[in-house]
């Protein structure tokens, strides 16, 4: 048998197994599918048939209908863009069609079924990965003579959940751990948050484990996927603790910055002028490329937090009405000067670890590329970033060199956000050029390759100061703020180098208002009637698009 052919067995939702044959195909050298059987979409978990239909299992028939209007008439607002079908749920039958032009034999089957062995006997594969929860029971494993290997999951003790990596080899009769993994519930894990974590996790661990065994025994292989373990997945895991029974619950979705009336009057001018200039845009091929700007997603408490749940509800609203692009994507659209579609790109500040399976996660299975950018020193002493210790906030730790460079070459991008995290308001010129020079080659040293982007900490007017900005202009192909504002591509693109970030609110209908620039235009008329009001205290930090980059 050959084990570089790999066959699928999945008892996940059908986007899972998409993305593990995608990543088969990207991470373990000479390695190919050579055919996935899927089980029913009826037959799955019920957490894998929620995530599969984006969050429709629990919806009534009324909720799905207001839903259906809002979506609706959002799409009419945003000018009717062509080809946004991210909404569409991932099916047996999609993945089928997806296995046709690659060439993979593809089987859509209950996995106790008796035609199931005869399609892996027809594959002559040498290795079956196994998706989800599944009885391998000895006479199974007999007619089938193939390696397999597996998760098991077991929920144990203190809200901890026990991933088990299992290897059966052929005539082995029985199971081989490679690894063992305890992950702890946090404080604000939902059911579907706890599984896309999970899940990413366990297919991690699968994926190593397959690739090992491309070229040593379960032994050898065992060893190799400990190690890869200590070095990526332990950093996470260390600094989280078991969360008490009473206070695990779903994420705080839908947490709102102003009042319902003020959202109410905003709304009304999004759906008269904003409307209008959104065909305009349309007709012309002329979207803005929004950039959004958040800091971390995490289950656990945090200040500028938004739980894995909630991140995952709002990506797959964003994903029906935006098309996600990587920064670097962003600017060649730019360049070009031709943005058909409603375009974003989603960043993240500092460098937080939570980051590393929460947003990772969620990025994975909706398939969208992210940017990260990282402050070096913290991730150099692996100690809490400053901005949390003045807060009181301690445990959560940045991101480790390790886990960069696993991220950065499975498609993320990652930026420089100075040294230290310092405000660079400064007008000390030493000071500015080892903070943001020296962050660049901290980032190049580990991640051996260039790195052309850079965020200012904090973003505001106040922490960018005249040298600040010739020292980033002469260090980076691009600099973003977080001033709010539009990155138009009818504007001249030679020598633009900064851009416009704005606020990712975790409240569907304030991040709407945002991405259309309403928020902007209010407070551009209030001052401008010197009636603007100051923003309450727990409002994210925004200001109005006033420049002095422009």
């Amino acid at each position: 048998m050959n084990a570089s052919r790999i066959l699928l067995l999945s008892n996940a939702r059908p986007l899972r197994a998409w993305r593990v044959a995608q990543r088969i195909m990207q991470e373990i050298p000479g390695a190919e599918i050579c055919g996935i059987i899927q089980q029913p979409m009826e037959k799955l978990p019920l957490a894998q048939r929620h995530i599969a239909s984006g969050d429709k299992v629990h919806k009534g028939w009324f909720r799905l209908l207001r839903e259906k209007v809002v979506h609706r008439a959002l799409w009419v607002v945003h000018g009717c863009p062509p080809n946004l079908n991210a909404a569409e749920e991932f099916t047996a039958e999609k993945l089928a069609k997806k296995c046709n032009p690659m060439g993979w034999p593809f089987l859509a089957e209950n996995i106790g079924a008796i035609n199931v062995v005869d399609f892996i006997r027809r594959q002559n594969a040498g290795l079956i990965l196994v998706l989800g929860e599944l009885p391998l029971n000895p006479e199974l494993l007999s007619v089938l003579s193939h390696d397999v290997i597996r998760a098991r999951a077991q929920t144990g003790p203190e809200q901890v959940l026990q991933i088990t990596i299992e290897h059966f080899a052929r005539g082995s009769g029985g199971a081989f751990t490679i690894a063992s993994l305890n992950i702890p519930l946090q404080p604000y894990d939902g059911s579907s948050g706890f599984t896309l974590k999970t899940d990413l996790i366990t297919d991690d661990l699968l994926l190593q484990t397959a690739a090992g065994l491309q070229t040593g025994t379960g032994i050898q292989t065992s060893k190799t996927v400990t190690e890869w373990t200590r070095k990526i997945v332990e950093p996470y895991l260390a600094q989280l603790e078991p969360a008490p029974i009473k206070t695990a619950q779903a994420g705080i979705f839908n947490q709102r910055f102003r009042s319902t009336w003020k959202l109410c009057l905003d709304t009304l001018s999004l759906c008269s002028l904003f409307a209008a200039r959104n065909w305009y845009r349309r007709l012309r091929g002329q979207y803005p490329v929004l950039v959004l700007a958040h800091h971390l997603i995490s289950d656990r408490p945090h200040r500028m937090g938004m739980t894995t749940e909630d991140f995952w509800k709002v990506l797959c609203f964003l994903q029906r009405h935006y098309r996600i692009v990587s920064l670097s994507q962003a600017f060649e659209l730019l360049r070009l000067g031709d943005v058909k579609v409603p375009t974003l790109v989603l960043t993240f500040d500092d460098g937080y670890a939570d980051n590393f399976v929460s947003l990772r996660a969620v990025a994975q299975e909706a398939g969208i590329p992210v940017t990260l950018f990282i402050a070096t020193q913290p991730v150099e002493i692996q100690r809490e970033f400053l901005h949390d210790s003045a807060q009181g906030i301690r445990g959560l730790l940045p991101l480790t060199w390790d886990q960069i460079r696993y991220w950065s070459l499975r498609g993320a991008e990652f930026g420089s956000h100075t040294r230290t995290h310092c405000d660079c308001g400064s007008i000390d010129r030493v000071k500015l050029e080892w903070e943001l020079i020296g962050s660049r080659h901290d980032l190049e040293g580990h991640l051996g390759k260039p790195v052309s982007f850079f965020a200012f900490p904090f973003g505001q007017p106040k922490n960018i100061s005249s040298d600040a900005i010739e020292v980033a202009a002469s260090t980076y192909a691009y600099f973003a703020s977080c001033l709010g504002g539009e990155n138009l591509p009818n504007q001249a693109m030679e020598g633009r180098r900064h851009f416009l970030r704005k606020t990712f609110y975790s409240d569907l209908w304030e991040l709407e208002l945002e991405l259309q620039s309403v928020f902007d235009w209010v407070d551009a008329i209030k001052q401008k009637i010197g009636r603007k009001q100051p923003e309450p205290n727990n409002l994210p930090d925004r200001v109005s698009v006033a420049s002095a980059f422009e």
